[in-house]
């Protein structure tokens, strides 16, 4: 997982955009109804399109406890209770929130507003957002291109770390909005349930590079590598993340990418890269560009999500101490 700076030009002015955007849609679209939902959004608005992950957490609670004949108690048991199946109670108030969600879906109308509008605003999004490779596993290129006539090919997708199936009052809250690759929204994480205590948000957390790290076991006598991923001690958020986003089975697909940089250091030097600098003076190459050559990643951590395995190259790469 990669840390998104929402202090950087570009996020601040996404953040902008998306809010003028979206409040002006439910403004236009919806708030003139006079209904509890579209009373308690326009009252809470700015906080629901732009508020911090904490803040959304909050609002969502503070929703379920306004709504008449609901609460936030009996929300909890409809997150909790199986999808297929359960007591009579949980069948019962699953069917009760099912309903309720139907109707806030029809207001905040993610799916068939803001993807599908001949305006392109998920484009935009993306675009002003600018995060090339996925932010939960930095494996895959999430790039953000039209044709020269605007088409759209390809973007982000947007990961809703309050799953919009059991949030959908945050469906188009800015800071619930991942860019991701399809696979670690449709199908790794997909909506599994994250909480601000038990799980890492790539909004907030910082330090989210120093909390893990990739290294590899080899298993002479089968003749196989496995991929690991290492926490700090005590470290149950790291933990509890990687192991809900099957980060460690995504990237135990790519042991060809492993085996490559043991290869280079059975070929090469410990001083490789420095090495690649002596031969090419003319170059006039810094140790970042030699790295982004030898290894087509890039070397500063702040620069990680630039490009797919960073974080996985460098880790690996200090293990053989081929950089230090």
């Amino acid at each position: 997982m990669i840390f998104i700076d929402d202090k950087k030009r570009n996020v601040i002015r996404a953040k902008n955009e998306h809010y003028k955007i979206v409040s002006s849609y439910l403004n236009r679209q919806h708030l003139k109804n006079n209904n509890d939902i579209c009373r308690f959004i326009k009252t809470n608005l700015n906080v629901l399109i732009n508020g911090t992950p904490k803040d959304l957490f909050s609002l969502n609670e503070k929703f379920y406890n306004a709504k008449r004949n609901h609460s936030y108690s009996e929300y909890l048991i409809y997150l909790n209770a199986p999808k297929i199946g359960g007591t009579q109670m949980e069948i019962s108030i699953k069917r009760k929130y099912n309903r309720l969600h139907k109707k806030i879906e029809k207001i905040v109308n993610y799916s068939y507003w803001f993807i599908k509008s001949d305006k392109h605003y998920d484009y935009e999004l993306a675009k002003n957002i600018n995060i090339p490779s996925c932010t939960y596993c930095n494996r895959i290129y999430t790039n953000t291109m039209k044709t020269e006539k605007g088409r759209k090919v390809m973007r982000p997708q947007f990961d809703h770390w309050y799953p919009k199936s059991k949030f959908p009052l945050l469906a188009l809250s800015f800071y619930n909005l991942i860019p991701s690759c399809s696979v670690c929204n449709s199908s790794a994480k997909s909506d599994t349930v994250f909480n601000l205590n038990t799980h890492l948000h790539p909004y907030v957390d910082n330090d989210i590079l120093e909390r893990f790290s990739f290294s590899y076991d080899y298993f002479k006598s089968l003749n196989k590598y496995n991929i690991k991923i290492s926490h700090k001690y005590g470290d149950k958020k790291a933990y509890q993340t990687f192991t809900d986003m099957n980060l460690q089975i995504m990237f135990n697909a790519h042991i060809s990418e492993l085996k490559d940089l043991i290869t280079t250091k059975k070929a090469y030097s410990n001083s490789y890269l420095t090495n690649m600098i002596k031969t090419y003076p003319d170059a006039n190459l810094s140790i970042d560009e030699a790295y982004r050559l030898a290894f087509g990643t890039e070397f500063r951590e702040e620069d990680f999500y630039r490009r797919p395995f960073s974080k996985f190259k460098k880790d690996i790469l200090s293990e053989l101490k081929l950089i230090e």
